[in-house]
């Protein structure tokens, strides 16, 4: 008994972590949106400071050629990008601190679960991993294959989060046979689109910073990316309507398939709003956002359609002792 109150402590733990990182995200994509990355120019301080100022008279004069990146003067000192990218940080750090909990509680009362301790452990060797990224990003002044390798990192925090949270289930894994196998195959090309989409999209906001947004909107890489869009969201939606005919599958996997395709319309529908209305900050941020969180959600859902059983009562990885 005293062991599944433990999983069950964990399972909010990881949680927690997990819409900490999803927080972390929607900070790093807002700094995205307002091209606020070198809103602090150093790094791991801001303008040398541990608490950024609010007014351009708190700095030297010469704080441009002080804080000059890559042989680049640093930009004018603008409050709301300074912020913006230290607030980032911030909530970064509080992460750090919810992930060093997490893992602590797992090596101090979960040790006889080795799944949970390797996916526990490898949080923080792969937030260092993002630290040292997050920093290479300001060196090499917002470099742009720098931030789509920072964007994918983040994906593998959220990913490892997820599956820390999942062990926590009693499943019984067991590989999809015959046309179940066909609808698992299915997800993850969807999945796999999805990403492609995702990478299609940081090409075309790179395109945007260095031609405007004119200029990116005649680009076969616009056409692809807003065409595409449908071919993702129909392959899930069939996945996922399969998945719910099928009445012995594992409610998770019907839940996280569920936001998925919910995401992933929303998604659309604000890519289309962009394409023909405006192309707002709010609008920017929510539609790279959503497509992360649905890359998260539909991996998680193919986790569990197949670590669930088929038939039959469950036979849970853990034997829970009392």
């Amino acid at each position: 008994m005293e062991s599944q109150q433990h999983l069950q402590r964990f399972r909010r733990l990881s949680m927690m972590v997990f819409v900490l990182f999803l927080v972390v995200i929607l900070a790093g994509v807002t700094v995205r949106v307002l091209e606020a990355g070198m809103g602090c120019p150093d790094w791991p301080k801001c303008y040398g400071q541990l608490i950024p100022p609010w007014h351009e008279s708190q700095l030297p004069p010469d704080y441009r050629e002080r804080f000059a990146v890559a042989g680049r003067l640093a930009e004018p000192f603008d409050p709301l990008k300074t912020w913006a990218e230290y607030l980032n940080r911030l909530v970064s750090v509080i992460a750090g601190a919810g992930v060093f909990l997490m893992v602590g509680y797992a090596w101090l009362f979960l040790r006889k679960y080795h799944r949970i301790l390797i996916y526990a452990t490898a949080i923080p060797c792969l937030l260092l991993i993002q630290a040292l990224i997050g920093w290479q990003v300001v060196a090499t002044y917002l470099a742009e294959y720098m931030i789509t390798i920072h964007m994918l990192f983040s994906l593998g925090l959220t990913l490892t989060a997820l599956l820390s949270w999942a062990q926590t289930f009693g499943l019984s894994p067991r590989m999809p046979q015959g046309e179940l196998k066909g609808y698992y195959v299915l997800g993850w090309v969807s999945l796999g689109a999805l990403l492609i989409q995702i990478l299609l999209g940081a090409s075309l906001r790179s395109i945007v910073t260095r031609e405007g947004l004119a200029s990116a909107m005649e680009t076969q890489t616009f056409i692809i990316h807003r065409s595409f869009s449908w071919i993702v969201l129909g392959l899930w939606a069939y996945y996922h309507w399969r998945l719910f005919r099928e009445p012995t599958r594992h409610p998770f996997a019907r839940r996280w398939a569920l936001l998925t395709t919910a995401a992933l319309m929303i998604q659309l529908l604000i890519g289309a709003f962009m394409s023909y209305i405006t192309f707002s900050g709010a609008a920017k941020v929510a539609h790279l956002w959503l497509a992360l969180f649905a890359f998260n959600s539909g991996f998680i859902s193919l986790y569990f359609f197949k670590h669930s059983v088929y038939g039959g009562a469950p036979q849970p990885l853990y034997q829970l002792s009392s």
